[in-house]
Order: C-alpha cells, then structure tokens, then sequence
C-alpha cells in the first residue's frame, strides 16, 4: 500500500506543480529586419519589400527634409523628402489615421480655427508672431513629377531618414533595404 500513496502523492505533486506554471505565450515575431550598408560610392539606393526601388545620385541632393503633418484632418503623415537638380521629388512616408487623441475632434477644429484666424492676424504684424502647422489636401497638395514611398511603421521611416542623412553627411554611398512596407 506504501507504493500506492507514493505514487498517489507524486501524481498530486506533479498535477499541482504543472498548474501553478503558466503556459507560454508564444513568442511574438520579430520586427522585419531593416538593412542598411555601403555601397557605390556615389549614390544613395533605398529598396522596397515589394519591389521598389529608388536611387539618386549623391551630389545631385540638393536638399533633404523630415516633417511631420495633418492631412485632410483625417490623417497624420510623417514624411521624408528628397529634392535634386531634376524636377523629380521623392518623398517617403508614413501616415497613420488621425484618432480621438489628436486635435482633431469637432470642438477642436472649431477652437483651431479661431487660433488661425488669431495668428494670421498676428502674422501680419510679425511674420514669426504666428507659426501655423501645415495642412495639406489630397490631391490638390500633391505636385507633377513626385515619387513616393509609404512605409508600414515611422520605425522604418526613420531608419531610411537615418540612413540618408549618413550618406549626405560622410559623401558615401549607402544602401537602405526596407523589410516592411510599400511603394506606390
């Protein structure tokens, strides 16, 4: 009978000891890797999951700009943009909808609008008395000859800002794979 009760109370031990050990969560999958490396010398080259691509010469950047914005009052847009000594612009982006914790909420958009009447009124007294965020309204804000990006995640659009910046400020070519994301 001692074997009995020995292997009763393993059982019992064992049966208690599994339920006091939460299962394991699976683990989450890890964030698409993002590539960034050196390349020919005299460019700068972002490649897209999807199969984009996008290259321009290093001394034809002329300018480089990250700006973050409301557009239609529907979404927030973050975006990176190249200008150089051609008439294309290429702008890559990340936007997300504008939700109830932005100032975008009926009250608020009438409060807004009196603050930019305010401010345009001030602005005509001082030019740096007023500073207005921008607005923009698909399409009418969009211009002829642009290229553009949209990306999954502002992680990733700070990754190709980062990567951009390397390349104008050390003169070296770069290569920026994306592992998330698109073009259009």
């Amino acid at each position: 009978m001692k074997p009995i009760l020995q292997v009763l109370l393993l059982t019992v031990l064992a049966t208690f000891a599994s339920a006091q050990t939460p299962p394991s969560a699976p683990a989450p999958a890890p964030p698409a890797p993002l590539a960034d490396s050196s390349s020919n010398p005299n460019f700068w080259q972002a490649s897209f999951t999807n199969g984009g691509h996008y290259l321009v010469k290093l001394n034809q950047i002329n300018c480089a700009s990250k700006h973050e914005y409301i557009s239609d009052a529907v979404a927030r847009v973050v975006e990176v943009t190249i200008g150089t000594d051609s008439a294309v612009v290429a702008r890559f982006y990340f936007f997300e909808p504008a939700g109830k914790d932005t100032p975008l909420n009926a009250g608020q958009i009438l409060i807004n609008r009196a603050q930019d009447a305010a401010q345009q009124a001030a602005a005509r007294v001082s030019p740096s008395a007023a500073r207005l965020n921008v607005v923009k309204n698909y399409p009418t804000s969009t211009h002829a000859h642009t290229v553009e990006y949209s990306v999954q995640d502002e992680a990733t659009l700070n990754s190709l800002y980062a990567s951009l910046m390397a390349a104008i400020n050390s003169g070296r070519g770069r290569t920026w794979k994306e592992g998330g994301g698109g073009a259009k």
